[in-house]
């Protein structure tokens, strides 16, 4: 794939780092010289050695992970937690179940990790936070009531911790991915007649590839971006432009 930039120097975590887009960080940032730990669920395969099991939705478990990662690496200069699910349920088929799972993965969790990192930036005097959101939560969505109110949450999330950050020099922003090449994406472009539908949608033709989204993520957490701050940076191929 290639390196980004130069990333020498800076000691990253990854969070959701063995999987999908978040390997795809994880494997570009060491191309590009970085320090990296990881943290994944049970089963994964860390690619690095410095790896910490958690579940973004037990604090107690994030907390660990970045302590451990800031342990591990010497301090922590940015940390991307790319961890979360799609729930393809409409309002009436969402029971209160569904919507407490889709909250802890993907809004509680981003919370978690805003405040696991906080003392760690201010002690550094600066730091980068990367969350991820979505086109769904600046657009909706027909049958993601969940997802597109969680990553609507993540938006307000990153704008917020970007101003409470901005005390001690650190920063918080967001990628917001349209339709990519994971195993989110994996039921769809099984079916080709869904796939061309859902194609219909994004003007450059085509699903994004995990490298794609990757690299727009160590942008944010980079030196390059250090004047970028409560951003959320669209990479839909177009989708809501239209």
């Amino acid at each position: 794939m290639g390196a980004l930039v130069d990333l020498g120097g800076l000691r990253l975590l990854v969070m959701g780092g063995a999987a999908g887009i978040g390997q795809s960080c994880t494997e570009l940032a060491l191309a590009a010289g970085a320090s990296v730990a990881v943290s994944h669920l049970p089963g994964e395969t860390a690619p690095v050695p410095h790896a910490f099991v958690c579940d973004v939705t037990d604090a107690a478990q994030v907390t660990a992970a970045v302590d451990g990662a800031a342990a591990a690496l010497g301090g922590l200069g940015a940390v991307i937690l790319t961890a979360g699910i799609f729930d393809h349920r409409g309002v009436e088929e969402t029971s209160d179940e569904d919507w407490a799972r889709i909250v802890a993965l993907n809004l509680t969790g981003p919370f978690h990790a805003g405040r696991a990192v906080a003392p760690h930036f201010r002690a550094a005097g600066g730091g980068s936070l990367v969350l991820f959101s979505s086109q769904i939560g600046l657009v909706g969505h027909r049958r993601a009531t969940g997802y597109a109110a969680t990553k609507g949450g993540v938006n307000g999330l990153t704008r917020t911790l970007a101003i409470e950050f901005s005390a001690f020099g650190a920063r918080c922003n967001a990628v917001a991915p349209g339709p990519i090449e994971t195993p989110m994406t994996a039921t769809a472009r099984s079916d080709p007649e869904r796939a061309k539908k859902l194609l219909e949608a994004v003007p450059l033709g085509r699903f994004g590839r995990p490298e794609e989204i990757a690299r727009t993520a160590l942008f944010l957490a980079a030196p390059a971006s250090a004047y970028v701050t409560g951003h959320i940076l669209v990479a839909d191929g177009g989708v809501t432009a239209i």
